[in-house]
């Protein structure tokens, strides 16, 4: 993502029979051009667990992050978004957000009821807390005290379609977040987002088709931006542009499998990781030879840039962070926003790292 935008004692045997996850880790790590037996030795053996699921070793990471006083995931003005990706993240990877806490101290969703005024004080933010609230499995219409699909509903204009400021992240997880709640996305809304792809078939910050402004404020066609409408747009049911938008998405994709913000600023690994989930959004096959370049994939890219204690860095910083590496789990997983977890539900409840 463009910098500056955005145990219980049966838990470890309650994961053990759930031998589905490791065998799609595994076969992940296989299908990344990585044997099992490379993923292990690349990240260390801090757990059986973290030896052959790339997400839960994120996971670990972030929890030694977490603060042992409110719950959260400490990143200045930014803490309530990494909170939540750290919630969204964890349900994606197999274990109860609700339960997940450094030592004694309270879990992240603890932290997010804490603050659930402020953390939807705009349309995007509202959008995002509503579905950490849903991965949790907690209902969004009553949290912490706060309606929250009344309050993201009441940033809705209808007369032009848009949530809030409009704009490309703040209209996506607006959408995103009504439909991991059940409501109906207005058709206005949906409209909204379509219409504004760029010619080239990606989308741009702002939000603006073809930006006449784009090549004095850089607000020409993003991946990022690209990948969160595609998901939003794909969640509605509405897939009239993902030909379009993937072939531009094509053009973006480095040498080394991942993806820039936009060509030429250099891959990492949060542009790498949305883009993962568009194409899962999209039906397509990260992992197959057409998503490849030189035999390397975004799923590859992922696998071999994290580090050995789980974290992601961010180029041109000297350490993995939590602001990186909370954008991440999700792609791992191979999980579009918003989370779904169909009649097989995402985690067990309690179940958190060993």
């Amino acid at each position: 993502m463009r910098r500056g935008r955005l145990q219980q004692g049966g838990a470890l045997a309650a994961w053990g029979t759930d031998m589905g996850r490791t065998s799609r880790a595994v076969a992940i790590a296989t299908a990344g051009g990585m044997s099992a037996a490379m993923l292990a030795a690349s990240i260390g053996s801090r757990t059986a667990l973290a030896l052959v699921d790339p997400a839960s070793h994120a996971i670990a990471y972030l929890q030694t992050q977490q603060s042992a006083t409110d719950g959260s995931i400490p990143a200045g003005s930014s803490t309530d978004a990494v909170s939540e990706q750290y919630a969204i993240g964890a349900a994606a990877a197999g274990y109860d957000p609700k339960v997940l806490r450094n030592g004694s101290g309270p879990s992240v969703m603890t932290y997010l009821k804490a603050h659930a005024a402020t953390a939807c004080a705009s349309a995007g933010a509202c959008g995002q807390l509503i579905q950490a609230v849903v991965a949790a499995r907690m209902n969004p219409r009553s949290f912490g005290g706060v309606n929250l699909v009344a309050v993201l509903n009441g940033m809705y204009h209808s007369k032009t379609g848009v949530y809030g400021d409009g704009e490309a992240f703040s209209e996506s997880l607006a959408v995103q977040g009504l439909v991991a709640a059940g409501q109906t996305v207005p058709t206005a809304a949906i409209h909204h987002l379509a219409a504004a792809q760029d010619s080239d078939g990606g989308w741009d910050f702002l939000l603006i088709k073809d930006d006449p402004n784009g090549a004095t404020n850089f607000d020409t066609s993003d991946t990022n931006s690209t990948a969160m409408v595609l998901m939003a747009l794909n969640a509605t049911g509405t897939r009239g542009r993902n030909a379009t938008a993937l072939a531009w998405l094509h053009t973006q994709q480095d040498g080394d499998g991942g993806f820039p913000y936009q060509a030429g600023a250099g891959t990492d690994p949060d542009s790498t990781a949305l883009v993962l989930q568009a194409l899962i959004a999209c039906a397509q096959n990260p992992v197959a030879s057409n998503w490849a370049v030189g035999g390397n994939t975004a799923l590859s890219n992922l696998l071999a840039t994290q580090a050995r204690n789980g974290g992601y860095t961010f180029p041109g910083s000297t350490a993995p962070d939590p602001f990186t590496t909370a954008q991440v789990p999700p792609a791992l997983e191979r999980a579009a926003f918003p989370l779904r977890c169909g009649p097989a539900r995402c985690f067990r409840t309690g179940a958190t790292l060993p």
